[in-house]
């Protein structure tokens, strides 16, 4: 019987062991993956808002757009710029 015994708790010392042993060559690698998604995660969610800020603005420049194919808008711009229409004065103001 104590043949058996001693043979149980070495061989439960010798799983441990194993166990052991695969716990610490997976630990480095598993927090390596966790590291690498992580900053995945991070870049994924600033490149969201980077789309987000870039879709804002692309449908402010297609407003714009619309609005200066239009006479009006187009006159608006051309103002804008300084250009004056044919006959008239422009108006300086000095300092």
């Amino acid at each position: 019987m104590a043949k058996t015994g001693r043979f149980t708790w070495s061989w439960s010392l010798g799983l441990w062991l194993v166990v052991l042993l695969l716990a610490m060559s997976i630990t480095p690698r598993t927090v390596l993956r966790y590291t690498q998604w992580r900053q995945m995660r991070l870049e994924t969610a600033q490149l969201q808002q980077e789309l987000l800020a870039l879709r804002a603005q692309e449908r402010a420049l297609q407003d714009e757009l619309k609005r200066v194919q239009t006479d009006p808008g187009r006159e608006s711009l051309a103002r804008q710029r300084g250009w004056i229409r044919k006959g008239e004065e422009p108006l300086r103001i000095n300092p």
